[in-house]
């Protein structure tokens, strides 16, 4: 094989390591690809699929999140993340005209619900591979308290493609552990209806 050969193949088989395609090996051998870090594992769309708290005696009723809530989290490549989780059977409340904080009026205990119900957040993330710990550094909140806080979750992606998010927090002197489970989310095929609403927001 001549030099400039060599340093095509080079070339080409370094492109492939980074973007993870196939090398194409001379005399039509198998193609070679580059195995996907963890980070480029986790990059993407992310549906919740259960969520369970367990203690020193086994498994916990959640005091946060609803039996049977659905969420999404995204991980992007830019290292901005976002996490939102709905509990089930939320109260139909059409959206409101006016959110000024001082003025509550009958909305009030629809606004409660909506917020016992909901939680969101959206920040950065960054990736210990060595420990396959994720940090999120959040930005804002619905919780404002939060903004600024680091939550630490080790991280798990198995065969099937699911990823388990694990954190840990002592409560009355005791260990508890919060496992999420999410899948991947596939492309999207089609559009969803939806109640259509005037203005933006």
């Amino acid at each position: 094989m001549s030099r400039y050969a060599s340093v095509l193949w080079a070339a080409l088989a370094y492109s492939c390591a980074v973007f993870g395609a196939d090398v194409p090996l001379a005399g039509g051998a198998a193609s070679l690809r580059s195995t996907p870090t963890m980070r480029q594992q986790l990059v993407g769309a992310w549906r919740l699929v259960s969520i369970e708290v367990s203690g020193p005696e086994g498994s916990l009723p959640d005091p946060f999140y609803q039996p049977g809530s659905t969420g999404l989290i995204v991980y992007d490549v830019s290292g901005w993340m976002s996490v939102q989780i709905a509990g089930p059977r939320r109260t139909p409340w059409k959206s409101p005209a006016d959110r000024n904080v001082g003025n509550r009026g009958q909305d009030a205990p629809l606004k409660a619900a909506a917020f016992d119900t909901y939680y969101a957040y959206f920040g950065t993330w960054r990736l210990d591979e060595a420990t396959a710990v994720v940090t999120h550094q959040v930005n804002a909140s619905l919780i404002p308290a939060e903004a600024g806080a680091h939550y630490v979750q080790t991280v798990h992606i198995d065969s099937a493609g699911r990823l388990t998010l694990t954190s840990t927090d002592t409560v009355g002197g005791e260990p508890v552990v919060r496992t999420k489970v999410w899948e991947r989310v596939g492309p999207r095929r089609g559009t969803a209806s939806a109640t259509r609403i005037s203005g933006a927001r």
